[in-house]
């Protein structure tokens, strides 16, 4: 895994920011797979989701998919006084 981006995601893991990775085309997402579970971080501020049926989901479905971490960041975010 790159380390440059490693080192972006722990060092932003103590600001009010939340990166969605989402893999797209059937390919291999370990690098995005181990950006989720990076450890090393203030709070978890990264989320990733496989999208390989793209053209099969409804709307409704996507956006649950690129909301589903947020809320349990916005908690984290929260108790470590990064938002009100």
């Amino acid at each position: 895994m790159d380390h440059k981006i490693s080192k972006i995601l722990i060092d932003c893991s103590k600001e009010n920011l939340f990166w969605q990775f989402v893999g797209i085309g059937n390919a291999n997402y370990g690098v995005l797979q181990k950006l989720d579970q990076l450890p090393g971080r203030v709070i978890d501020n990264a989320g990733f989701f496989a999208l390989d049926d793209l053209d099969k989901i409804t709307d409704d479905e996507l956006y649950n998919r690129l909301l589903d971490e947020f809320p349990s960041w916005l908690t984290s975010a929260k108790q470590h006084g990064m938002i009100q």
